[in-house]
C-alpha cells in the first residue's frame, strides 16, 4: 500500500528582495504547492498515511467535514477520486443546499471529483466532534473512513516528518518556518519533528485561534516549545481578508510570479512582511515560507 503520486522532493525557491537584504535576512519558500495535481500542499501530507490506514481497514469511501472554502473538502475528494472511491462532505452551512449559484469554486471543484454533500446548520455542525453523532454517522455510512475537519489527526501530524526531513536536506540551517493554520495539524507535525533551534511560526487564518493551543501541543505529545501561534493576521477571519492582506499578496505576486492562495497562504505573506518590517527576525536568519497550495481557491465561480 502506498500514498498517492506526488512530487518529491517539492522545490525550495529562493526569494531575493532589497527588504531581505536590508534586514540581512535570507527568505526561501518551501513549494509544497507542486507536490500533488490536486491533493496540493499539507493535504497531501495529512492524507497519505490516513489513506493508508483506510486501505488497511478496506474502506471504500472517505467522508469528512469542512466549510464551503475548505481545502481539505476538495483534497478529501481528489483523493477519493483518484482511487475509485465515493466521498461525502458534511458542509457547514444549510443555506447552501438549495443555493448552487452561492458554492464556493472548492465545492465546484469537490463536486467534480465526485463528491456528495450534506448540507447542515451551524448548531448542527458543532456536532463534528460528539462521539454519539459520529458514530449514527458510520453507522450510516460503514464503508467511510472518517476524516476530520481540516484532516487533522494523529496520522495527519506524523506525516510532516518527511516535510522536516526534506527542508533539512535543502538548507540544514534554517531558523524560522512559517505555515497557515486553520485546525493546527501542520503547525504540530512541523513542530514536532523540527529541531529545538528551527522555529516553527504558525499564521491562524480565523479569528479567536488561541483555542487551538492546546489541541496543537496534545498532538506533539510532548514539551515541544519551538513554536508560536500568532492570531492577529486573519484580516477580519476565516475566508475573509483586509486592504494589507490584499496589498502584500499582490506585492509578492508581482515580485515573485508565485501565485497564493487567498484563504492561508497570503495570510502567511502578508505577516511576514510586517514582521520583517517590525525587525522582528534577527540579521542572519534564514526564514522558509511553507506554501500548502489550495490554488483551486483562486478560480472563478462559472
Amino acid at each position: 500500500m502506498t500514498p498517492p503520486h506526488h512530487q518529491n522532493p517539492t522545490p525550495l525557491t529562493i526569494l531575493n528582495d532589497p527588504l531581505f537584504e536590508h534586514h540581512k535576512i535570507e527568505v526561501f519558500i518551501k513549494r509544497d504547492d507542486l507536490n500533488h495535481p490536486l491533493i496540493q500542499g499539507n493535504k497531501w501530507h495529512k492524507l497519505k498515511l490516513n489513506l493508508i490506514d483506510a486501505e488497511t481497514q478496506q474502506k471504500t469511501q472517505l467522508l469528512t467535514f469542512g466549510g464551503a472554502y475548505s481545502n481539505h473538502i476538495a483534497a478529501t475528494a481528489a483523493a477519493a477520486f483518484e482511487r475509485g472511491w465515493s466521498s461525502i462532505g458534511i458542509i457547514r452551512g444549510d443555506e447552501l443546499a438549495h443555493n448552487h449559484q452561492a458554492w464556493s469554486a472548492t465545492l465546484k471543484q469537490a463536486q467534480q471529483h465526485g463528491m456528495t454533500f450534506e448540507f447542515v446548520d451551524r448548531q448542527t455542525y458543532r456536532l463534528r466532534h460528539n462521539q454519539a453523532w459520529l458514530s449514527a454517522l458510520q453507522q450510516r455510512y460503514p464503508q467511510a473512513y472518517m476524516l476530520p475537519e481540516g484532516g487533522s489527526n494523529e496520522l495527519a501530524v506524523a506525516g510532516f516528518e518527511s516535510v522536516i526531513n526534506e527542508l533539512n536536506d535543502q538548507c540544514a540551517d534554517w531558523t524560522h518556518l512559517l505555515c497557515a493554520v486553520g485546525t493546527g495539524g501542520t503547525l504540530a507535525g512541523l513542530a514536532k519533528f523540527a529541531q529545538p533551534q528551527q522555529q516553527i511560526w504558525g499564521i491562524a487564518s480565523l479569528k479567536n485561534a488561541q483555542y487551538l493551543r492546546e489541541q496543537i501541543q496534545d498532538w506533539m505529545g510532548s514539551a515541544t516549545t519551538n513554536w508560536q501561534l500568532l492570531t492577529e493576521y486573519h484580516g477580519g477571519g476565516y475566508a475573509k481578508t483586509n486592504a494589507d492582506i490584499n496589498a502584500n499578496m499582490a506585492r509578492f505576486e508581482q515580485r515573485f510570479a508565485i501565485a497564493l492562495d487567498p484563504i492561508y497562504t497570503a495570510k502567511i505573506v502578508s505577516a511576514f512582511y510586517q514582521l520583517t518590517e517590525q525587525q522582528t527576525f534577527a540579521p542572519g536568519s534564514k526564514i522558509i515560507l511553507y506554501h500548502s497550495g489550495g490554488l483551486q481557491g483562486r478560480q472563478a465561480n462559472p
